[in-house]
């Protein structure tokens, strides 16, 4: 069964990292859970937008699950992001979670045909039925599948007690209340690094985010900061976060954070193309963004 305490923590949405060939590197891979859990990360989050989840095949997509679960050595719970198009590649990957000891699978519902909201309801089910014990958690993206979850087309799945949370990468954090309200025991997942506080007060539970990967102190202390009443520092918190997002938003948040890997000592080379690789100028603002120390 989930254990859903253990999914309450500080969700890094991990980055994949690749070798010249474009190659996923699962020797850096392992590095970077590791030194990521000394950082103090409570979870992990694989193969969603910060891991390039569709740029990478089904069978990389399951390896790298498995190095993730064998690197963090039952540290951290893994959820695996097991969303694509297809439903029997999704269900393949849901078995295969289930398999390596993923603590819970989440799922972007399915694109580019404009499937309608009984198909994709019905996409989601099937994984539900065919692993009853696995928990499935939504992945709401709006602004990259052109689907918006919310109360007026996800209450079927809500209700469905197969579904233990939403990862709520949205800015309507109207939206998200009303879900969190009429749905209290789900767990809702922020997820943009830059609205977390604000995602926190209006009943998040907690969060997954690709800048975690290299700044999960920050996060940390923020949450820390708001479960203690403490809104002048957490909102301070808050502002060096936003100040490190806008700055790697500018260049490509996904490289940046490899690149800031690769100054950090473990080469995570490129995004997968089409991505195109950093400029000189941006490495050389993206390492002075790195040399500016945390104030915790």
């Amino acid at each position: 069964m989930v254990n859903r305490e253990k999914l309450r923590g500080i969700f890094s949405a991990l980055i994949t990292p690749t070798n010249p060939d474009e190659t996923v590197n699962y020797r850096a891979l392992g590095k970077i859970v590791r030194r990521q859990l000394d950082d103090g990360v409570e979870g992990f989050y694989c193969c969603g937008s910060s891991g390039e989840g569709l740029l990478l095949t089904i069978e990389e997509r399951k390896k790298i699950l498995e190095c993730v679960i064998e690197s963090a050595e039952g540290r951290a719970p893994v959820i695996a992001h097991i969303g694509t198009i297809r439903t029997s590649d999704v269900l393949s990957m849901a078995r295969h979670a289930k398999q390596a000891g993923a603590a819970a699978v989440s799922m972007i519902p399915p694109y580019y045909y404009q499937f309608t909201m009984d198909e994709i309801t019905r996409y989601y089910e099937r994984v539900i039925e065919a692993e009853p014990d696995l928990g499935v958690i939504i992945y709401n993206i709006p602004q990259f599948t052109g689907i918006e979850f919310g109360m007026n087309n996800a209450q079927r799945l809500l209700n469905n007690p197969g579904i233990i949370g939403i990862k709520h990468t949205s800015k309507n954090l109207y939206s998200m209340e009303r879900m969190r309200t009429a749905f209290p025991d789900k767990i809702i997942f922020n997820g943009f690094d830059e609205q977390l506080l604000g995602a926190l007060a209006m009943g998040a539970d907690t969060t997954i985010g690709t800048t975690v990967n290299l700044f999960a102190p920050l996060f940390l202390k923020l949450r820390d900061c708001f479960q203690q009443h403490k809104m002048f520092e957490a909102m301070r918190l808050q502002t060096q976060i936003n100040e490190r997002v806008e700055m790697m938003c500018q260049f490509g948040i996904f490289n940046a954070v490899k690149f800031i890997w690769t100054l950090r000592g473990i080469d995570c080379g490129v995004c997968r193309e089409p991505f195109q690789p950093l400029t000189d100028d941006a490495k050389q603002i993206l390492a002075a963004l790195w040399k500016h120390p945390m104030e915790l």
